[in-house]
């Protein structure tokens, strides 16, 4: 079979899927321009070295040196990983061409030529609007900061994305090769997803462990001497205390509830197992988003608010939990698209869609709640010591709290509103494609 003419006939067919892979890359790619200038832009920190204090054996790296290179480097993995689930998403195209006689090598085509195509257009447009958007982002920070000062991109800032771009493009198709090789036709047509179980120990004791410590944690930020870097070791207890919360203390809360209480409220019940699947399925990105409240969010609460490391800060908090979010909703789908057929045998012993509805609105609220609910105690403790040392307003300690759970209910919103539209149609009955 001829790969470009089968690349033509299913881009209709894939319309959709191809439009968000390049809305994806779209995004990282505009996050990375912008990031790649604020490291040598000399107005931010360009020249900015680390400092060592060799009086209280501290070093302190700057902000606006450390955060730019983690924002670009997120970018990149989302890349890998928008890539990894487009490719995933080719399984019927892919299983089309085995059967019609084709090879591996036609496979890792048909996808090569779809992802060269995509990244042709998505590049210069990344260039385009990253220009645009780092001039307006530079016009509020520059006033912001009082800078006076013209600046322009400069050539460097282009280059280093295109140059960043090689690696990239060689590891996706190397992973298309990969991905090729390993999915033989019978893999293919046998190809089954579905929801991997959690393993919860019926014996085990030590999730009540993480609860002491996630406590211990909230009351050492209580009594912990005030300081510029006070709250790094408590914050690093409740990181770990909420990762085992999340990994096994809440599975086994629910587990015991069910045991006990579940079959009478089996709505709660339905939603409750769902959400302890898709808890343990986006638990990467959950945790880096809880990372990001336990740890970054009390360091710009100790920054000067009027310098360009509380900016940059800023700015990097609210590229890294969008990245971090967009992961999140694409995992959450992924998980909704497994679950399809669980929804239709629901309606067919005789869930109406009132019903379907209120077990989805239950799994997403709780997942949701889940991720602001427990940094914050944490975040609060610490922002009231810095309130009762005059260091922070209650203004600024609500602003701090809106900018954290802001995208996180969108986030909500979108995923529900998904969620809908993936088990139920316009007209309101179940999705009953490739059910069989």
């Amino acid at each position: 079979m001829n790969v470009l003419w089968l690349v033509k006939r299913t881009s209709k067919r894939n319309f959709k899927k191809g439009i968000i892979y390049a809305i994806m890359l779209l995004i990282t790619l505009i996050i990375s321009f912008i990031f790649f200038d604020m490291i040598d832009n000399p107005f931010l920190g360009g020249n900015d070295q680390v400092i060592s204090n060799n009086i209280n054996g501290e070093i302190i790296l700057p902000i606006s040196k450390i955060l730019p290179f983690i924002v670009i480097i997120l970018s990149w993995i989302m890349i890998f990983y928008a890539s990894n689930y487009f490719l995933n998403s080719q399984i019927e195209p892919f299983t089309l061409l085995l059967l019609s006689g084709g090879n591996m090598i036609e496979v890792a085509k048909y996808v090569l030529y779809q992802i060269t195509v995509i990244f042709i257009i998505v590049i210069p447009l990344s260039l385009i609007l990253g220009t645009y958007i780092l001039k307006k982002i530079y016009t509020i920070m520059f006033l912001y900061l009082n800078i006076d000062g013209i600046y322009t991109v400069p050539v460097k800032t282009y280059i280093n994305l295109l140059i960043s771009l090689i690696p990239i493009l060689i590891s996706i198709y190397i992973g298309v090769a990969g991905f090729s090789h390993r999915n033989t036709l019978q893999v293919l047509l046998g190809r089954i997803e579905s929801n991997k179980n959690v393993k919860i120990k019926n014996k085990d004791k030590g999730w009540i462990f993480y609860i002491i410590l996630y406590i211990s944690s909230m009351a050492i930020i209580l009594y912990q001497d005030h300081g510029p870097t006070a709250y790094v070791f408590p914050s690093a207890i409740g990181f770990v205390s909420i990762y085992g919360l999340l990994k096994r203390t809440i599975p086994k809360m629910i587990q015991n509830w069910k045991r006990k209480k579940g079959v009478e409220k089996e709505k709660l019940y339905i939603s409750l197992s769902n959400y302890v699947i898709s808890l343990q399925g986006t638990f990467i990105f959950s945790m880096l988003i809880l990372m990001l409240a336990c740890f970054l969010i009390p360091i710009l609460i100790s920054q000067d608010k009027l310098s360009k490391e509380f900016f940059i800060g800023i700015v990097s908090y609210l590229v890294i939990t969008l990245l971090l979010v967009i992961a999140i909703v694409y995992k959450f789908i992924d998980h909704i698209t497994m679950r399809k057929k669980e929804f239709v045998c629901l309606n067919l012993v005789g869930y109406i869609k009132s019903k379907i509805k209120i077990i989805m609105r239950y799994e997403v609220i709780c997942y949701y709640l889940t991720i602001i609910l427990l940094p914050l105690p944490l975040v609060l403790l610490i922002g009231s010591r810095y309130i009762m040392n005059q260091e922070l307003t209650i203004i600024n300690l609500i602003i701090f709290l809106l900018i954290y759970m802001i995208p996180i209910i969108l986030s909500m919103c979108i995923t529900y509103f998904v969620y809908l539209k993936t088990i139920i149609t316009k007209e309101g009955k179940m999705q009953w494609e490739n059910f069989y």
